[in-house]
């Protein structure tokens, strides 16, 4: 059972990191190209946040699991990791989420210029998501 957990750990949080690793890069190169650019962007971008979205739900769960298999005392480095993965859950339901539901509003209406800043928001959290996912990384080996 470990062993499975510890699969369903590692392929989670692989998905995690490449599913909208090139996210807030594409969103904001294709904001500043304006339209007929702009008409796929929702088509790419919004699945691959639902997707490190719920990858990163699965991170948890299967690392809840094995500190449960495990006997219930992890180790320091694995606690930071926890908090880390809790902390980029947050900033990826509750910062990148709405700043894409705000470019996709803009682009919808076709106000491409009311796009720019929260698409900048975007890459912003998208940086501040992957430092989090380097420190729970490095929480799990460490």
């Amino acid at each position: 059972m470990r062993e499975l957990l510890v699969f369903l750990h590692i392929l989670s949080a692989a998905t995690w990191i490449g599913a909208a690793l090139w996210v807030p890069g594409d969103v904001k190169r294709t904001v500043a190209l304006g339209r007929p650019f702009v008409e796929q962007l929702a088509a790419r971008a919004r699945p691959a946040l639902k997707l490190d979205l719920y990858a990163g739900v699965a991170v948890l769960v299967t690392g809840v699991l094995l500190i449960g298999v495990d006997g219930g005392h992890p180790r320091t480095g694995i606690l930071v990791g926890f908090a880390a993965t809790l902390a980029r859950l947050l900033v990826v339901g509750f910062a990148s989420m709405p700043a894409w539901r705000r470019v996709e509003a803009a682009v919808a209406s076709g106000e491409l210029a009311a796009a720019t800043a929260p698409a900048r928001r975007l890459a912003m959290f998208g940086g501040m998501g992957h430092a989090l996912w380097a420190i729970a990384l490095a929480g799990m080996i460490f």
